[in-house]
């Protein structure tokens, strides 16, 4: 009996304390990896920062980093403390919304994070016609690698990712999904441009415009001219997609992206997208990331379907 009362009084102080700044201070530590950047970001002394944490450590009976060289890292029980802090976070912010909301004040921010691609064209006119169609919200938008979008999602930083990935991430969300090919990506005038499919060896005739070393379609170049012993060597390197298209246009070159990326210019005659057998893969998709036991508010569950039905119209959006 004693034991149980013992046990129900540190559940209930646990319960208290993760309502607290302690929880604030121990966010900060996981997002910077040091005590010291994390206390100056909060604009206090490393101490004060080090007594939250051992706190926090004390009261729910276990380790919440692993102290290294080089900073801190979670511990297993740091690493579901941090993701319901952030979920924590985010639905705090939600009900100021709402509350705003009642008194006609709401700002109806939308924070999305995608990759490069996405930027130009396709999430600008997705954004464009979600205010027009369906409700006035406004949008904030960052441009980063794929890793570091879903990285985003993680921390709480973005309401959305939309990206391309290879396969599920940890304490993600995976809203959409859907296959992404790639195509050889041609001017019009070129010599290949009325192939119905190329080799890649086809393509090793003609100068190459290849992606940045952190994208996902470099990454799968990569392995394909590994698995091949194909020497795979550029004219052109750059991780802006809008310079690759462009050099494309202006010479024999090829690039390589998905047919979303540059569907308008498809639909102009300006470029064409080869297919490549030995690029098809299923593991390449597109997905629209949210952050993992995350209830959507109704505008972002809104706007992950007006995103989806933008990639696929036949498109179905998982809410878990």
């Amino acid at each position: 009996m004693m034991e149980h009362c013992v046990s129900s009084r540190r559940s209930i102080m646990s319960a208290r304390i993760l309502q607290e700044a302690a929880v604030r201070y121990f966010l900060e530590v996981v997002n910077a990896g040091s005590v010291a950047d994390a206390a100056t970001r909060l604009n206090v002394v490393p101490s004060a920062v080090s007594r939250q944490i051992a706190r926090l450590e004390n009261e729910l009976g276990t380790p919440l980093f692993v102290r290294q060289s080089r900073g801190m890292v979670p511990s297993k029980a740091g690493e579901m403390l941090a993701a319901y802090a952030r979920r924590s976070q985010l639905d705090a912010e939600q009900i100021s919304l709402e509350i705003d909301a009642l008194r006609g004040e709401a700002e109806r921010t939308i924070r999305i994070a995608c990759t490069e691609g996405f930027a130009a064209h396709f999430l600008p006119r997705a954004m464009a016609d979600f205010r027009r169609t369906v409700a006035p919200a406004s949008f904030e938008v960052v441009v980063d690698t794929a890793a570091e979008v879903t990285q985003r999602v993680r921390d709480g930083e973005c309401d959305i990712g939309l990206t391309f990935s290879f396969g599920p991430s940890k304490d993600i969300q995976i809203c959409f999904s859907a296959p992404s090919p790639v195509f050889a990506i041609v001017a019009s005038s070129h010599p290949l441009a009325r192939a119905e499919q190329v080799s890649f060896r086809e393509l090793l005739a003609y100068p190459l415009a290849l992606p940045g070393v952190h994208s996902t379609l470099h990454k799968l170049i990569d392995i394909y001219c590994s698995r091949e012993g194909v020497a795979c060597k550029s004219v052109l390197r750059s991780a802006t997609l809008e310079t690759l298209l462009g050099f494309t246009l202006a010479s024999d070159a090829v690039t390589f992206c998905g047919e979303l990326v540059v569907r308008p210019r498809l639909a102009s005659g300006e470029l064409v997208a080869l297919p490549v057998p030995e690029l098809t893969t299923g593991e390449r998709a597109i997905e629209i990331q949210t952050l993992a036991r995350r209830e959507l508010p109704p505008l972002l569950q809104s706007f992950v379907e007006h995103l989806s039905n933008g990639i696929s119209p036949s498109a179905r959006v998982e809410q878990k």
